[in-house]
């Protein structure tokens, strides 16, 4: 028959001892607050202002493109209202205020800015967009 070897003595817990340290839970639990706080602060701080300018300068990149691969694509001249952007509009070619696609690519070109800060300028020669 085998004989069973004692339980070591400096591994058994007594019941009167506390184990030293938090458990698992407990530290996901503070690390879930924590976290949920944090969140909570930076949507409560405001600082969305500089992710709106951004999202509104990608929406009219992307507007500028549209209008000029539409105007190739028409074999025609479209134009842009800068306006429903909140940007001005320096043409490089002419005065107009809008900007203008040609079928061949090209544009008036010009600057677009915002608060007298210059975002990105579009190429007359190929209606790129340089940043």
């Amino acid at each position: 028959m085998p004989t069973l070897m004692p339980f070591p003595e400096n591994l058994r817990v007594h019941p009167k001892q506390k184990p030293n340290g938090f458990t698992l839970v407990e530290l996901l639990v503070v690390l879930a607050i924590m976290s949920l706080a944090a969140v909570l602060f930076i949507g409560a701080s405001g600082n969305s202002s500089g992710v709106d300018k951004k999202t509104e300068i990608v929406e009219l990149e992307s507007a500028i493109a549209f209008t000029r691969k539409t105007a190739i694509l028409q074999a025609t001249t479209k134009e842009l209202d800068m306006a429903p952007y909140a940007v001005s509009l320096t043409p490089q070619l002419g005065e107009s205020k809008k900007l203008i696609f040609y079928a061949d690519g090209s544009s008036n070109g010009g600057v677009i800015a915002a608060d007298s800060k210059r975002l990105f300028t579009v190429r007359w020669i190929d209606g790129a967009i340089n940043r």
